[in-house]
């Protein structure tokens, strides 16, 4: 089986989603055939290193491409030096400021260019325009993986051909999850731990989790919410905690390393999500035999098997998910249960092992097409791409 060489780009805000699957396919991949460089923009107005030194860590070849915080033509060049340094075979994007960076700079490489679709979600005015120039540009990608079926109509919808699109759902180190020991931070010594892991944002759901544990507290007093992640709505969502009363009951762990323990650490996880993908947080959780309460967007239904080996409630449902938690804080041996399934289903159908496959199927299939052709100016306005992290 040929090597094949690759730069996988990314523009990393913190360690979320992304970040995650892309260090488990690239630790995955070597097994596949697969030979990976990791670049990592590095914007000087708002630095961002974790994912580096976590790439670090895992023994994984990692380097940045400084960039400004606008539309910096020195950081294309930069990327085509490495295309060439590296002799790379292709160029495989994350994220909307990736995909804009690495398919000029694959196109003018004549390398074929590839991108992960990850999700889209709202936010402002600006965003709104880059997320519709990344639209734009991945039509004239090689291929595209989306994360879930629902990823994947939306390109069908946005007019990227059907031939270019395939789904390939995120994939976890299953074993990494099966016999941690608790964070004795996050442990409560008595009393049950309800988790969520995920960005701090409002589009995750804490508004709608706040109020059901402001209930769950009045007759549950020793229970325990901690909340494991960073993100731009952090002083809202301790407004809320505040507004409801519940400095006591809740914990704002911050980001963590140890994600094993962490999980460990919960007797039930919960993502009330408004808008998803394929939530790595999710398989994690079920990797962990956590019993996991999520609402019913984006894949998480087809993951979820609802009663069966977790339990699905709507989105923006602070009742329904009350009752769900409800329901497993009364019923120990239903949790274990549940947990337990959701182990079986991740370790059958999730591991990172047969999404680097078909990744690698995927980089087969590309390789030897013609390099993406040039989209006009008129197509793309640089000079308007704000560059900041994704």
């Amino acid at each position: 089986m040929k090597r094949v060489k690759v730069l996988q780009l990314i523009s990393s805000g913190g360690y979320y989603g992304a970040e995650n699957m892309l260090l488990n396919l690239c630790a995955s991949q070597e097994q596949s055939g697969c030979q990976n460089s990791l670049l990592l923009f590095y914007n000087v107005h708002v630095p961002n290193v974790e994912f580096y030194e976590r790439a670090r860590r895992r023994g994984l070849s990692v380097r940045m491409v400084h960039c400004k915080g606008r539309a910096d033509w020195r950081a294309v060049r930069q990327i085509e030096e490495y295309i060439q340094e590296d002799a790379v075979d292709l160029v495989h994007t994350h994220g909307y400021k990736a995909d804009l960076y690495g398919y000029l700079a694959a196109w003018r490489c004549h390398k074929p260019v590839v991108a992960t679709c990850h999700n889209w979600v709202g936010g402002t005015a600006a965003l709104g325009i880059y997320n519709h120039l990344d639209r734009m540009v991945l039509k004239k990608f090689n291929a595209l993986a989306a994360v879930s079926d629902a990823v994947a109509h939306r390109l069908l919808a946005f007019g990227v051909p059907t031939e270019k699109i395939k789904t390939i759902a995120n994939g976890i180190d299953v074993t990494a999850f099966e016999r941690a020991q608790p964070l004795p931070l996050l442990k409560a010594e008595d009393g049950t731990v309800v988790g969520i892991v995920a960005r701090l944002d409002l589009q995750k759901g804490f508004e709608y989790l706040l109020r059901a544990a402001r209930d769950l507290c009045k007759t549950t007093p020793d229970l325990k919410i901690v909340i494991v992640g960073e993100g731009p709505d952090r002083e809202k969502i301790e407004e809320m905690i505040e507004q409801y009363g519940l400095q006591s009951n809740v914990i704002l762990a911050g980001q963590q390393s140890n994600m094993p323990a962490v999980y460990a650490a919960m007797d039930i996880f919960v993502l009330p999500s408004l808008n998803e993908g394929l939530p790595m947080t999710v398989l994690e959780a079920m990797a962990a035999s956590k019993p996991v309460i999520a609402s019913r967007v984006g894949a998480i239904p087809s993951v979820i098997k609802d009663g069966e080996n977790g339990l699905l409630v709507a989105a923006k449902d602070s009742e329904g998910l009350r009752n769900a938690i409800a329901s497993l804080l009364s019923d120990p041996e239903r949790r274990r249960r549940l947990g337990d399934q959701a182990h079986a289903w991740v370790s059958q159908n999730y591991t990172s092992e047969a999404m680097a496959l078909k990744y690698r199927e995927m980089y087969e299939e590309v390789l030897g097409k013609p390099a993406p052709s040039a989209m006009s100016a008129q197509h793309v306005d640089h000079s308007n791409v704000n560059a900041r992290g994704a």
